[in-house]
């Protein structure tokens, strides 16, 4: 769907930097930048707003601004809610979601591991994924859809945790560690390597987050 292409260059350039925070978006330079028409522009300008991503500017949109106090501030509501996600999903998830949190670690470690320069973009994506199969597998939508909106909303700051080498080598080591607790069906574990994992994130972005500008 071209909506779904719009919405993935968009994203794309809001997090790699071409499109930085501030910066006004109007339809139809979106249009000829892409090649395609102002529908799907449109369509997808709407889901980045419901992202907390842009924000309207009148007739046009902006580039939302992420400053390092909304960051620790999410980080504040994360924390707790990604360990509830952690221990429900000990509880509760099904060997389908377990497969699948296998198959993103091993990604994960995969491309890390990469001789040439790792893809912060598919780690943070595929970070984000290993974290939404969670939420799924603890089997409560209200606590999968406040943890998908907070990670929406912090995707600049998390591409930024993959941009450091060494923070994106113990990302991996920390998921691992997350679902062999999950896998195990170890509620205690589970929470115990959730929190360390985040409050470990948290420090790192209270360290190093940068507002680019």
């Amino acid at each position: 769907m071209l909506h779904e292409k719009a919405y993935r260059l968009i994203l794309e350039a809001i997090l790699d930097g071409r499109l930085p925070p501030g910066r006004l978006l109007k339809e139809e330079h979106l249009s000829a930048w892409l090649g395609m028409s102002r529908t799907p522009i449109r369509e997808a300008l709407a889901r980045l707003e419901r992202d907390g991503l842009v924000v309207k500017r009148g007739r046009s949109y902006a580039v939302s601004f992420l400053s390092k106090e909304d960051v620790l501030e999410m980080y504040e509501v994360r924390i707790p809610l990604e360990v509830a996600s952690a221990k429900l999903a000990a509880l509760r998830a099904p060997s389908h979601v377990l497969d699948k949190l296998a198959e993103i670690v091993s990604a994960m470690s995969a491309e890390s591991c990469r001789d040439a320069s790792p893809d912060p973009l598919r780690l943070m994506t595929l970070g984000g994924a290993f974290h939404e199969v969670i939420s799924e597998g603890a089997g409560n939508r209200h606590l999968r859809d406040s943890l998908n909106k907070i990670r929406m909303r912090l995707m600049p700051a998390r591409l930024q945790v993959f941009l450091n080498v060494s923070r994106r080598r113990q990302e991996v080591e920390e998921h691992k560690a997350v679902l062999e607790a999950i896998a195990s069906r170890n509620q205690s574990d589970a929470e115990y390597y959730m929190e360390l994992h985040e409050t470990n994130v948290l420090k790192f972005l209270r360290d190093n987050f940068v507002i680019t500008r």
